[in-house]
Parts: C-alpha cells; structure tokens; sequence
C-alpha cells in the first residue's frame, strides 16, 4: 500500500526544485523599488530585469543615470538586505524611462 504524503510537503518539495522561493524573494525588487530607493528616486528609475547578480535600472535622464550610479553601492546593499540575500552584485542604469 502507498504512502500517502502530505499536500504541504509535496508542494513544499516543488518550489525547493524549481526555486520559487527565491524567484518570489527577487521579485520583491520590481514589486517594492519605491520601499526599497524611496519615492523620489523611484519616480525617476524603474528596475527592469535582473541577470547574473547584474540588475539593469531604467532612469529618465543621463544625469540620472550619472547620479545613481554613485550611489549604486548603497542601492545594493539596500536591495540584498531588503531581499535577505546577495541577489545583486551590480547596477546598470540606462536611459529609457
């Protein structure tokens, strides 16, 4: 006779093999950007992908770009606490907002 598993364990069983769990923590960056940079700086950029630990930054402007790309290394830090995990090594702004 089967065992019979419990349903919690099985789905619990399929996000640890496809990795949702951390696909839903990375998605945080794109679903709390404005928690995360703050309203000011959310209205000028917008997050748009993120590949390799590189997270791509659409901005409105060059000196936006410029600007936030100084503070790129307090953007990480930031965004890994946010997240609980080193998912971002790098920013790249790029205007296209």
């Amino acid at each position: 006779m089967k065992k019979i598993e419990d349903i919690g364990s099985i789905i619990g069983s399929v996000i640890d093999k496809m990795e949702l769990s951390k696909k839903l923590r990375v998605s945080n960056i794109f679903n709390h950007w404005e928690d995360i940079v703050g309203p000011g700086i959310a209205k000028k950029s917008k997050p748009q992908k993120l590949v390799r630990k590189t997270l791509y930054v659409s901005v409105t402007t060059s000196t936006w770009a410029n600007e936030l790309s100084l503070m790129s290394e307090k953007f990480i830090e930031k965004i890994n606490s946010f997240i609980g995990e080193d998912v971002v090594k790098t920013i790249r702004f790029r205007v296209d907002l």
